[in-house]
């Protein structure tokens, strides 16, 4: 049978159907050129730009969803037509439903996948930067990398399941399978459950001076899932698993600041003027703070009197430096700055030496030649 030998009601459901699909193809346009338009407006207002990533991850997608949604109605008034040409889809409604609703669960994961990434990439190129942590420029890269992955999975069981298909063995089965990849891959997990607690504390970065109770120490390169990586004063790189550093007791020296203490400690005999001693460590500290960029100009210098030792009396000069490289420095002008002026002012600092009183009855001749005898 022709399509000019169809009844009236048959010419009118493919007639309806076509002005059905010619209507949603119009949407289609329609939507298409308000986007367009929404997108040349975003473009001009840097303020924008996120919506300007939102209009253009959907603005393909949703075209053809509408599109889809046509070619669905109008699918379904042909499917109510038994006659002719279109005998042999008669009564196939419901299928094509269960085919459009696997095709749309495809599109919406592919949309939702792609405007994520697209957001993601938007916040870490303009605001993770000027965030006061440090732990969204840690996180959300993973996170980026593990999306889509979870997304597509997501979307795919529940296409299986709007198909008819039973799921429940599926996740079983990737249960099981889970669980042994977990006993296989153990010492990894452990890493990487440890990297989460190292990333997600955020009390270390790159840069920051570390030393592990016991290990090594260094600089900090990079926080990763598995591992950190440390520079080491000899500048060869440490790495040292996670599992490891959730374990250890860590030192950060440049935590809650960079700024760290240098205390000084000398001698002077007994014999010195301990007034002079303090005043001039006293005036050779704050000069140092004065001049050196190394040290903390709000921090005065402080002077005490720590012991009476075997062979000096020992005191201490405490002051601050700006970070760890600067303590070293600072120490050694201090050093240098003490002993040049005790020097010229003539105040000893002794060598370790023992004193001995000896009584007068002791008769050294006699020691010496009973000694010499028994030899």
């Amino acid at each position: 049978m022709e399509i000019s030998q169809l009844t009236d009601s048959a010419l009118v459901g493919a007639i309806a159907a076509g002005l059905i699909l010619v209507a949603f193809v119009i949407l289609a346009i329609f939507l298409r050129v308000t986007l367009a338009i929404l997108t040349k407006r975003a473009d001009k207002q840097k303020n924008d730009r996120l919506l300007l990533v939102f209009i253009d991850s959907i603005k393909g997608p949703s075209v053809l969803l509408v599109i889809s949604l046509g070619l669905l109605f109008a699918y379904f008034i042909i499917a109510r037509i038994d006659e002719g040409i279109f005998t042999s889809i008669a009564g196939t409604g419901e299928y094509a439903f269960r085919v459009w609703q696997v095709s749309a669960i495809f599109m919406a994961t592919f949309t939702f996948s792609h405007l994520s990434d697209r957001m993601i990439k938007w916040y870490l190129a303009n605001v993770a930067g000027k965030t006061a942590t440090t732990l969204d420029d840690t996180l959300l890269p993973i996170f980026r990398r593990v999306l889509p992955i979870t997304v597509y999975a997501v979307g795919t069981l529940i296409a299986i399941d709007n198909l008819g298909v039973s799921i429940s063995p599926i996740l079983a089965g990737l249960g099981i399978g889970g669980l042994a990849v977990a006993l296989a891959v153990q010492p990894t997990l452990s890493n990487f459950f440890a990297g989460t607690y190292v990333v997600t504390e955020g009390e270390l970065k790159a840069g920051d001076f570390i030393e592990l109770d016991g290990g090594p120490s260094g600089y900090v390169e990079s926080v990763g899932w598995r591992s950190t990586k440390i520079r080491s004063r000899f500048n060869n790189l440490v790495i040292i698993p996670n599992s490891r550093m959730a374990e250890s007791i860590v030192t950060n020296y440049f935590s809650p600041t960079p700024a760290m203490n240098v205390i000084v400690t000398c001698g002077v005999s007994y014999e010195s003027d301990l007034e002079q001693v303090e005043n001039i460590a006293l005036e050779e500290a704050e000069a140092l703070v004065k001049e050196s960029r190394h040290s903390i100009k709000d921090m005065d210098p402080f002077f005490g009197f720590s012991n009476f030792g075997d062979s000096n009396i020992d005191f201490f000069i405490f002051l601050q430096a700006v970070d760890r490289n600067g303590t070293f420095i600072l120490k050694s002008q201090l050093m240098k700055r003490i002993h040049s002026r005790f020097t010229a002012e003539g105040i000893e600092i002794n060598y370790p030496v023992r004193k001995l009183v000896l009584s007068d009855e002791v008769n050294f001749e006699e020691i010496i030649g009973s000694e010499t005898t028994e030899m």
